[in-house]
């Protein structure tokens, strides 16, 4: 290999981890979360708090799980309340990690959970690489 493919080379993974680092810049989990979920919005209703302003509570299905001290399992519906100034909920079918903590309000039944903080706790999922959707295809007669 020449010294000019060898820079050339060293440039391009530079700029790739540099790349997947600024990616990944506000990804960082609230300090305070016990519990990180990927999650699907199945449904949202925001009301007026008490103390906080507006409050959404989210009905999600648990899609996977990146660290859960309380054992939810995937498949499993939870119930995730939001606070904050916003009165703006998301959208049904939204996927993205959930920075929660055992709700202490919580009443009933179920897996009840609120936001680990009022911002950068319901992050929506960067898009995947195309790698992500790759299949196989059937092999050829030749091969």
């Amino acid at each position: 290999m020449s010294v000019t493919g060898s820079i050339r080379y060293a440039t391009i993974a530079t700029l790739g981890v540099f790349a997947i680092g600024c990616g990944q810049a506000g990804a960082v989990p609230p300090p305070d979360a016990a519990e990180v979920l990927e999650v699907k919005v199945l449904e949202a209703e925001v009301s007026q708090g008490k103390e906080e302003g507006l409050s959404t509570l989210y009905r999600m299905e648990v899609l996977s799980i990146l660290r859960s001290p309380s054992g939810v399992k995937p498949g499993e519906i939870v119930t995730v309340r939001a606070y904050g100034p916003s009165s703006e909920a998301l959208e049904r079918g939204w996927i993205g990690n959930a920075y929660v903590n055992p709700d202490p309000e919580a009443s009933g039944s179920g897996r009840q959970f609120v936001v680990a903080a009022d911002r950068g706790s319901l992050v929506e999922l960067p898009p995947g690489p195309p790698s992500a959707t790759w299949t196989r295809e059937a092999p050829t007669s030749g091969q």
